[in-house]
């Protein structure tokens, strides 16, 4: 198959693409479940949909949490005291009239084997949003977070998240990110791997800060490629204290928190004051009990990032994760602007960014997700009940579906599925992208079963989505299966019809073709592909063409 050359970057900023309304109105709760603490925010919009102001914050330590990180499982006691927590915040939110309750699961659930399991219950339970998202999807949220807090941040920026599991590093301008990697470098898995005793010694203390730098390495390398970054920012517990611990020592303790500047000279002073009180086993002035057992590590990491990436000093940010997670809501719902309109539509970007990626073929992915979203659309409320949610899922992995194709054309509906799950589309969180990526596995070869990586990882609430979906991948991909565009238009009409004495239902799929073309390519990969569709819906399924004075049948019945 020819491939196309990837479009302009003036034409990729004017796609559009499936549209789909998330939740979060004016009132809007979400919750970080991090893997040291839980922190929730609460924020209502503004009429002017301007600004939003910040209601109430509540945080709660999670210590259990950090047990799987080297367990990856999250036990029952774990779970318990998670879902303790989350019911205090819930009762909390609602309090506040909160319409909507979001929360984010990081790197403790993200490496859980029981992670997904986790969710499950935690929605199941307490009747929130809770959802996995991927490293990356954690720093575009994150990123989300500096440029609301930060209106004034120009030029090529970076960003260090130092959380519990992972450490996240972003670059990029107000316009867009060049540069996101999630790296395992939290504080408490750095802690539980070099201070197992609980005190540092000379010489862990010396492999800590080589591990540190050797991780990074590649990041410099590619950030030096990039052009470098005009200023850090830092977010975050582990840089907020920090922060605190300077201010003490420049004197001036009652100095706001949010844009303090901490020099690297000034930080390699503190982390040698930090790491000298560690190996003596003396308390840190300034720093929570919860907070010093993992700071010491934490403090490696950000000086070694700076050290890294070549930046004089760090500014502190107070606004990170949740408070992105809020500006992602608000922007996608239309209750925020606030000069960040271009972020507005994460989910179809990464998607168009995919497929520039792997030089899929435009013409072919849009003319499929557009037939599998007529299909979607005209079909609710006679096949099925789904919303625009699952019709996003659903345009994702029409517009995807054949991006194994970059790989190889045997198989390339297997190779469809790995690129897609393990690519971190951004926007989504991880059990969207399973399914995303399952629908796509599904479009052609042996429909689902119980034995395929692709349908036993889709939690079992999701595996009707999933086989809807495929069924009507299939027919759309059939559908123009000479790659050639040949419809215009599709048409549903469901109408009875007796067969063996039992009455069924007879689901007529009418085209409109372009004048002078024809469909036989279409015809015949329909009747091959059709039966998956019939059997999930339980119809009789039909092709008609449509003709210039009415409509006339045209095979498949």
């Amino acid at each position: 198959m020819a491939r196309k050359q990837a479009p302009a970057q003036e034409e990729k900023q004017s796609r559009s693409g499936s549209w789909v309304q998330v939740e979060g109105g004016p009132i809007l709760a979400c919750i970080d479940m991090g893997t040291n603490s839980f922190h929730m925010i609460v924020c209502q919009a503004s009429p002017e949909r301007d600004h939003f102001e910040v209601i109430t914050k509540v945080k709660e330590a999670v210590p259990f949490f950090r047990r799987s990180l080297t367990a990856h499982y999250i036990d029952e006691v774990a779970l318990n005291s998670a879902i303790s927590i989350l019911k205090i915040m819930r009762k909390k939110a609602y309090e506040k009239g909160a319409d909507s309750i979001v929360a984010v699961a990081t790197s403790a659930v993200r490496e859980a084997r029981n992670g997904a399991e986790v969710l499950s219950k935690i929605k199941e339970e307490l009747e929130i949003d809770a959802r996995m998202i991927s490293g990356k999807e954690e720093a575009r949220l994150i990123y989300l977070g500096v440029l609301w807090s930060m209106p004034k941040l120009k030029g090529q920026f970076g960003i260090v998240d130092i959380g519990g599991g992972s450490t996240e590093v972003i670059m990029g301008d107000r316009h867009g990110i060049s540069f996101a990697e999630s790296y395992k470098l939290g504080a408490a898995r750095l802690t539980q791997r070099f201070f197992k005793k609980g005190q540092p010694t000379q010489e862990t203390l010396r492999e800590l800060h080589d591990e540190v730098r050797g991780v990074l390495r590649p990041a410099a390398a590619r950030l030096e490629e990039l052009g470098g970054m005009q200023q850090l920012i830092g977010t975050s517990g582990t840089v907020q204290s920090l922060a605190k611990i300077d201010r003490v020592r420049q004197g001036k303790p009652g100095h706001e928190l949010h844009g303090w500047r901490i020099s690297q000279k000034r930080l390699e002073e503190i982390v040698l004051l930090i790491e000298e009180s560690s190996i003596k086993q003396e308390k840190i002035k300034g720093v929570s009990s919860d907070r010093s057992q993992t700071i010491l590590a934490g403090a490696i990491v950000l000086l070694e990032a700076m050290r890294s990436f070549n930046v004089s000093e760090v500014i502190v940010c107070s606004a990170a994760l949740r408070e992105g997670c809020v500006v992602d809501r608000f922007l996608q719902t239309g209750w925020l602007d606030g000069g960040l309109k271009e972020h507005r539509d994460p989910r179809s970007s990464s998607v168009h960014q995919l497929m520039d990626k792997y030089h899929v073929p435009y013409d072919h992915a849009e003319q499929v997700a557009k037939i599998a979203s007529d299909i979607f659309i005209q079909t609710r409320g006679i096949l099925h009940e789904y919303t625009s949610y699952v019709g996003h899922l659903l345009w994702s992995a029409s517009m995807l579906h054949d991006i194994g194709m970059f790989i190889g054309r045997n198989g390339h509906h297997k190779h469809s599925y790995y690129l897609i799950k393990h690519s971190g589309l951004l926007g989504h969180s991880e059990e969207e992208v399973g399914i995303i990526a399952a629908i796509a596995r599904y479009h052609r070869g042996s429909e689902p079963k119980e034995s395929h990586e692709a349908y036993y990882t889709v939690t079992p609430e999701n595996r009707k989505v999933l086989t809807d979906m495929a069924a009507i991948l299939r027919v759309a991909e059939a559908l123009d299966r000479s790659h050639k565009q040949v419809i215009e238009r599709v048409t549903v009409a469901m109408q009875p019809f007796q067969k063996g004495g039992y009455e069924r239902k007879l689901l007529s799929i009418i085209v409109k073709l372009k004048p002078g073309e024809n469909c036989y390519s279409e015809s015949w990969a329909l009747l091959e592909k059709k039966e998956f569709f019939e059997n999930q819906f339980q119809v009789r399924l039909s092709l008609q063409v449509q003709a210039e004075a009415g409509y006339a049948v045209k095979s498949n019945k």
